[in-house]
């Protein structure tokens, strides 16, 4: 492999790396956000979806993703 495609693979990472921890923050602040009340389930499954994350996050009840589908 030569210098310039171990260089460029290093810089793919750490803006992979980077990307995560946004990642986890936004489902971090989705988390805070429903356990205060400002959003609802409902909301917050639609949040999730937005952000890609509904596969990472597992079951959820399908009466509260029919009613995020509203």
């Amino acid at each position: 492999m030569s210098e310039s495609h171990r260089e460029f693979l290093l810089s793919a990472l750490r803006a992979a790396s980077l990307r995560a921890k946004v990642f986890e923050s936004e489902i971090n602040t989705i988390g805070v956000a429903l356990k205060s009340n400002m959003v609802t389930p409902e909301q917050a499954v639609k949040w999730i979806k937005d952000i890609g994350a509904l596969d990472s996050i597992g079951m959820i009840p399908d009466e509260i993703m029919k009613a995020a589908e509203k």
